[in-house]
């Protein structure tokens, strides 16, 4: 299913390649990557992002997340699902100005809207010090897992059961 169809009331998906460098520069703030993956930081140039973006574009689905009047404010990322397999891992981002504002929640019911039903679970995984992101995972209906040495807990949702 692509992701391109995800909308709610106040986000939409568009495609990445609709990025300007300005929108790539604050969606890499060293803020808001501090909890990603390891790669998502330090990205000093615009080449450096793009390149980013087109590497993980190869193992995962990519979007950006917009404002109705078309203010990119986030990304969406969510692996490619194996064959066979139901597991999707799930990773999003958010401006700093978007910060508590109820976009991740809002893309998340979204994004269980768009999966619900189908033979999928999502998977986020979320540092222990990240309790913002961890509050909108379980509001949102997502189930933790046990932490794993490095503190990182698995949050999973199933949409079968939705």
């Amino acid at each position: 299913m692509a992701l391109l169809a995800l909308q709610s009331e106040r986000l939409r998906a568009v495609s990445v390649a609709r990025l300007s460098p300005q929108d790539r520069e604050a969606l890499f703030e060293p803020e808001v990557v501090t909890y990603l993956p390891n790669g998502f930081q330090g990205l000093e140039t615009d080449a450096a992002r793009c390149a980013l973006l087109d590497g993980v574009q190869q193992e995962a689905e990519v979007v950006a997340l917009s404002t109705r009047a078309g203010e990119v404010i986030g990304l969406l990322i969510l692996s490619h699902g194996a064959a066979g397999d139901r597991l999707r891992h799930l990773g999003y981002l958010f401006v700093r100005a978007a910060w508590g504002q109820g976009y991740a929640s809002e893309m998340l019911r979204a994004l269980q809207d768009l999966y619900r039903g189908q033979s999928v679970v999502l998977s986020g995984g979320v540092m222990a010090d990240n309790a913002a992101s961890a509050r909108v995972l379980q509001k949102n209906g997502f189930v933790p897992g046990v932490p794993n040495e490095a503190g990182e807990v698995t949050y999973t949702w199933d949409a079968e059961r939705g």
